[in-house]
């Protein structure tokens, strides 16, 4: 009975152990031997204890939205939003966002949306399609506290029946 408790209690400080390592910010994975990351990787995606908990982390990335001005040919605008109403698509929408923070995709990405808004408007002559990332203001003690705001990380333009612009 001594002996079972005594291998509970180790169990469970090997597994504390392993939740406290990887729960910081802090990766710890590229300064472990191979072998051990794999057993460790093994175990923790099956226990959970390999969880980072960086929730409010400078590693989250800020909330993105995609942004359409559309024209007619006639000169009149109107602006629409890359959102549904749909949780699923949201997720995917949000996904492809991630995909705009390579700058080797950020051209195709702009060119495939404003695309996608042509076809949704047929009476528009032209759409510019913007990316923007919200900025919330700093927390650092004694740091200017400004307001919240939207700032552009990306524009491009598309034609119909012509090619993209910047």
């Amino acid at each position: 009975m001594i002996r079972a408790r005594a291998l509970l209690a180790v169990a469970a400080a090997i597994h504390l152990g392993i939740a406290a390592m990887y729960a910081p910010h802090v990766p710890v994975e590229p300064h472990l031997p191979r072998l051990l990351d794999r057993a460790l990787s093994f175990y923790g995606s099956l226990s959970g204890a390999r969880t980072h908990f960086d929730f409010f982390a400078p590693s989250v990335s800020s909330q993105a939205r995609v942004e359409f001005r559309v024209r007619k040919a006639d000169g009149s605008e109107r602006r629409a939003s890359l959102a549904t109403p749909n949780g699923e698509v949201n997720n995917r929408i949000a996904m492809m966002l991630t995909f705009f923070s390579y700058a080797t995709e950020r051209e195709r990405l702009l060119e495939a949306w404003g695309r996608y808004a042509l076809g949704q408007f047929p009476d528009a002559a032209e759409v510019e399609t913007r990316i923007e990332v919200f900025e919330l203001a700093p927390m650092a003690k004694g740091s200017p506290q400004g307001a919240p705001r939207w700032i552009e990380v990306g524009r491009g333009t598309v034609r119909r029946g012509g090619a993209a612009g910047r």
